[in-house]
């Protein structure tokens, strides 16, 4: 009889009756119905028992078989048995068999983990019918259209899979300041000018575990937002009032705990802060922020890339350096940075171009604009990233455009901060790689960015010799391939040899419902609501389930009581 399923029940663990279940179904036990009179012992047949073998047969019964026929009975039996016992020699005492030993364990070869989702993003359109697949790694290792593979993979419908996207530029513990000037209905600009103030004070009551609440809620809610990897530029460097902290690093590692634990990729770009501005000594920034020197900024990254290198084996966590800007480093003290950097093989994040009066103060300090400075000591190279850049002059954007840099462009903040918008049309005209950045946690969601810059591009196309073509593919690598490449992620697109860092979005959410495939990327970027997200995948790992982060509940919690306690008095 064939094995019955039980609902509501354990799946026995002993043997293997479990291919071709759904493991992720309700729960079964496995049970084998057996005529009693066919049961077999599993160690094989035993030897056979003397008592049994010369028991009485039993009358009528139930479930005993046929009484004695004609010339069978009790008496007749045992003579006959009498007999041959007699003539029968005796027989020593044979024990039972011994059960076989048990056939080794050969481990059970594991299932190559595939996704088959109704479309997949494969840089320039979806394709359906196309499953991709991974390593042990989570490294994508191939793409087939075979049925067999179709019908081993693991199937997504009703969705659209897309690369993760990449947030360039992130200061993650702002996440406490979001609305604290934004619901205030005299919020003027000189009330915006006490940012600096308001900062400085909240800074200083900021614990490890602070920042560490704070710095998880923010990747949290990336990752529900669909990005997979992020570029945190971290200048937490000390205690409040600059003496050393506990454990060279110990906010920096805070940082790192709090991405391992919700499990986003992260570039800690490690920053520099020299002095308080254009015109000020060295040392004369916040002390909690500020490097005492080159020497001891490059002997903390140091530090970093060997906690890196024996905490964070694989490729979710690696080190670059930020620099803050042409204010807080001098040009002497960056070139240091630069060629440490270059020595180390890794990023250099400047931010540049950030506010109006930057311009003017860096000629009055230098005699040149800041990207003229930047190229006349050979500082613009694939490895730089300027960020921001709202406030650059058309020559600075055409220099940076020739140096062939990347320019991380934070629409949200720099609109927040009453900057202005994001010139995307001269950057794209001159040339210059554009990526994305969350910067302080206005908001977290990359696409808002994304929309940002396309509105202002729509505003631009009235002007003649405005840049004008299909925006939403070059868009939507300036959230993902070209972040990638800023950060030296290496993530960015769904490729042979990438991890299997994506997300999913439901086809049939209201917010994208009934576009066409080739549609569908700028219904995605340019219309999809964030619920739209379903599941968020990092390394072939899940970290987001139906719009949902498994830690959701405590991250929340946690952050909750960290703004009641900084914000109530």
């Amino acid at each position: 009889m064939p094995p019955v399923l039980l609902p509501g029940s354990s799946l026995l663990s002993r043997y293997d009756f479990t291919d071709g279940i759904d493991r992720d179904a309700s729960s079964f036990v496995l049970v084998t119905l057996q005529n009693p009179n066919q049961s077999r012992d599993r160690r094989g047949p035993a030897a056979p028992d003397s008592n049994r073998a010369n028991a009485p047969h039993r009358g009528p019964g139930p479930s005993r078989g046929p009484g004695p026929g004609p010339n069978q009975g009790p008496g007749r039996d045992r003579d006959r048995d009498r007999d041959r016992d007699r003539d029968r020699a005796p027989a020593l005492a044979r024990p039972l068999a011994p059960a076989p030993a048990p056939a080794p364990k050969v481990p059970a070869v594991p299932r190559e983990l595939g996704w088959l989702p109704d479309c997949v993003y494969t840089g320039d359109k979806f394709e359906s019918g196309l499953a991709f697949f991974v390593d042990a790694a989570g490294r994508i290792t191939r793409f087939s259209r075979a049925p067999a593979d179709l019908e081993m993979a693991k199937r997504l419908p009703g969705q659209a899979a897309l690369p993760g996207l990449v947030n360039t530029h992130s200061h993650s513990w702002h996440r406490i300041f979001r609305g604290r000037f934004d619901l205030k209905a005299h919020a003027d600009r000189e009330a915006l000018g006490n940012w600096r103030e308001l900062h400085d004070k909240v800074l200083a009551r900021l614990s490890d575990e602070d920042v560490y609440d704070a710095a998880r809620e923010a990747f949290m809610e990336m990752l529900l937002a669909g990005i997979t990897t992020v570029g945190e530029c971290h200048f937490l460097h000390h205690q409040p009032d600059g003496t050393p902290l506990p454990e060279a690093g110990g906010i920096a590692h805070a940082v790192l705990r709090a991405a391992h634990d919700v499990g986003i990729r992260i570039a800690l770009l490690n920053g520099a802060t020299l002095r308080a501005g254009f015109g000020h000594p060295v040392g004369s920034a916040s002390p909690r922020i500020l490097s005492a020197s080159v020497e001891a900024f490059t002997r903390s990254t140091d530090l970093l890339f060997a906690h890196v290198e024996k905490n964070f084996p694989g490729d979710d966590v690696w080190v670059g350096v930020a620099p803050h800007s042409l204010g807080a480093v001098p040009i002497d003290a960056l070139k240091a940075i630069s060629a440490y950097a270059h020595a180390k093989r890794c990023r250099v994040h400047l931010q540049l171009g950030e506010t109006a009066a930057e311009h003017a103060s860096c000629v009055a300090e230098y005699g040149r604009s800041p990207a003229a400075l930047l190229a006349e000591h050979a500082l613009l190279d694939k490895r730089f990233t300027a960020i921001h850049g709202a406030q650059l002059s058309d020559d600075d954007i055409r220099t940076l455009g020739s140096a062939r840099v990347t320019v991380c462009a934070c629409p949200a903040s720099e609109l927040a901060g009453g900057e202005g918008a994001f010139p995307t049309a001269k950057f794209l005209a001159a040339g210059v790689v554009v990526a994305l950045g969350t910067d302080g946690q206005h908001q977290t969601n990359l696409l808002d960015d994304v929309r940002l810059l396309e509105f202002q591009l729509r505003s631009d196309r009235k002007r003649p010799g405005a840049f004008a073509t299909e925006m939403a593919a070059p868009l939507f690598q300036a959230a993902t391939v070209t972040g990638a490449r800023s950060l030296g992620a290496p993530g960015g697109a769904l490729e042979v040899g990438r991890p299997a860092d994506f997300f999913t979005v439901n086809l049939f959410d209201p917010s994208i419902v009934g576009t066409s495939p080739e549609g569908l990327l700028g219904a995605v970027v340019f219309a999809s609501n964030p619920r739209a997200i379903r599941e968020v995948w990092v390394g072939a790992r899940q970290r987001v389930s139906g719009w949902r982060h498994p830690l959701q509940s405590t991250v929340v919690g946690r952050f909750t009581d960290l703004q009641k306690k900084l914000w109530s008095s």
